[in-house]
């Protein structure tokens, strides 16, 4: 007996440090006749705290006893899909391969770079030398610095008279062959249909200067972002000349040819 009640103290105590460190699970009501007319558990120990009665060795046992019998929902630990570095690296390199099967990167013979992020489903035109197009972009740094975008829900513009985001409510218009983009993105955007997503590596030689720098950004972080890429394209200081690349995801919205 006395096994019993020291097993029932130690379940109690437990019970009471986990209720104040995880959100209350209701289980089901208790009832204590000798403790009060209404000595219902709510999940948090209430049938006990908040009776004026004196609280017996029985009561406890009974409590203890009431909630070995129940499920305890603890948080579940993470599962380790490898447990170590090599295992981890070989387990990276399986899941590349297996995405790079499963949409391939597309080098074109200007040197740029495309992968196929979201494929287009609809049915309609595709984008070709001469199209009209409307599109969203965003931009960033090799290194993978966001620089500035339009369209993708990263910038602000004014709707309704309040500033909101661009998502919907911005977008681009492209002639194919005009070079309002880099020519190395006219390139890219051959072949696109209405609604899918490209990510392009652009080279330097067929980037920003082929389009005199356009499309510009309209923002100061976008400003700053264009200007340190400038610099490093052609030197600063003690830095020579760099043949940084820029990423940008692009996506089709409407095609006209």
């Amino acid at each position: 007996m006395v096994a019993m009640n020291t097993l029932g103290c130690v379940t109690l105590s437990l019970w009471i440090g986990l209720s104040y460190s995880f959100a209350p699970t209701p289980i089901q009501r208790m009832k204590f006749p000798h403790l009060g007319a209404q000595a219902e558990d709510d999940g948090i120990m209430k049938p006990l705290f908040d009776n004026k009665q004196p609280i017996s060795r029985a009561d406890l046992f009974e409590y203890s006893s009431t909630i070995i019998g129940l499920p305890l929902i603890l948080p579940q630990a993470a599962q380790a899909k490898c447990t170590d570095i090599e295992s981890c690296r070989e387990e990276g390199e399986r899941k590349i391969e297996a995405d790079l099967k499963l949409n391939p990167i597309m080098r074109l013979s200007d040197g740029v770079n495309y992968r196929v992020l979201r494929p287009s489903t609809l049915p309609g035109p595709k984008v070709k030398d001469g199209s009209s197009i409307e599109l969203i972009y965003s931009i960033s740094t090799a290194s993978g610095q966001y620089m500035y975008s339009k369209g993708f829900g990263y910038e602000k513009v004014s709707f309704g008279g309040k500033q909101q985001s661009d998502l919907g409510l911005d977008s681009m218009r492209v002639l194919v062959g005009e070079h309002n983009v880099p020519v190395g993105i006219e390139s890219a955007l051959i072949g696109m249909g209405k609604g899918e997503r490209r990510r392009v590596e652009l080279p330097p030689g067929v980037g920003f200067e082929t389009s005199n720098w356009q499309p510009e950004p309209t923002t100061r972080r976008g400003i700053t972002q264009i200007e340190q890429y400038k610099r490093k394209l052609v030197g600063f200081g003690s830095q020579p000349p760099f043949p940084a690349e820029t990423v940008w995801d692009i996506e089709v919205l409407g095609i006209r040819n």
